[in-house]
């Protein structure tokens, strides 16, 4: 981060909170899934919505059809090929997608893999929710990071050695980490606002996919990406991990806000205010 003479602290204005909803990172059979036609088979237990943005990635050795453009993870993310989702069946067993918002879904040709089947396993594309979009609901968030303790006390190691008046100290060292936090956040009524999403993904059973941006210190970056401005992370401070969403209480009453306090976990950290994880 650019060395900055700038007294002043910061507050909440400096703050946001950018979110990838749950259910919406999978990986599909690269033939199977995309049959030719306008309609992308995927699980049942999708939470896709109409508008999501999505980007497709050919992993160990996966062929996406040649309809679609594949994203190259690690690469400009101004570069990846934004699809939006402009259909989703009824039962939830299948999407279709766009080249724009809105638009007409696209129609793939059937001939990814091999042509006529599935490449030999683990090859698979991955699908996948992108960019994090921005929660434009939440009053107030907190983040806790702690370390267990492992006790590494010993037996005295020397005749005498305990002889003091004085009671011993445990000897103690770091374990693994712990993430936990809370935000507060305001309803609205429009159920496609990533707010309400963030809260309904509390009841999901399989909350894969989803992760936060935690900004302590939003800077805002010059690329758009799906049509959205994106923060210039060189020069913020925050904090990006997977998200589990483990609680949510609901506060109504005539004379407040309706919000809810949402409770969760961080996993799997990538940034921690600087420090790039693994």
């Amino acid at each position: 981060m650019p060395v900055s003479c700038s007294s002043t602290a910061l507050t909440g204005q400096s703050g946001s909170i950018w979110f990838t909803p749950a259910g919406t990172t999978y990986c599909l059979q690269d033939f199977t899934d995309f049959p030719a036609g306008d309609l992308i088979t995927v699980p049942t237990d999708n939470d896709y919505r109409l508008g999501d943005t999505l980007i497709f990635v050919e992993e160990q050795g996966g062929n996406l059809d040649t309809a679609l453009t594949a994203s190259t993870p690690d690469t400009d993310p101004a570069a990846y090929t934004i699809y939006w989702v402009v259909a989703v069946a009824a039962d939830r067993t299948t999407i279709s997608v766009s080249a724009t918002q809105g638009g007409t879904a696209i129609t793939l040709d059937g001939d990814g893999g091999t042509g006529t089947a599935d490449s030999p396993t683990p090859a698979h594309i991955g699908v996948s929710y992108y960019p994090y979009g921005a929660v434009c609901a939440v009053r107030e968030f907190s983040l806790e990071i702690s370390r267990e303790e492992i006790d590494v006390t010993t037996l005295p190691c020397g005749v005498g050695s305990g002889s003091s008046k004085y009671a011993a100290f445990r000897k103690v060292q770091s374990g693994y980490a712990s993430g936990t936090g809370q935000m507060t956040v305001y309803f609205t009524d429009d159920q496609s606002t990533l707010a309400n999403r963030l809260l309904g993904n509390v009841v999901l059973k399989d909350q894969n996919g989803a992760a936060v941006k935690l900004y302590v210190d939003t800077v805002a970056g010059t690329e758009t990406v799906g049509g959205v401005l994106q923060p210039n992370d060189a020069e913020s401070l925050y904090v990006e991990a997977d998200i589990s969403i483990t609680s949510m209480s609901l506060s109504v009453n005539p004379d407040d806000a309706t919000t809810a306090e949402v409770s969760y976990s961080i996993m799997n950290p990538k940034n921690i205010l600087g420090s790039v994880i693994g």
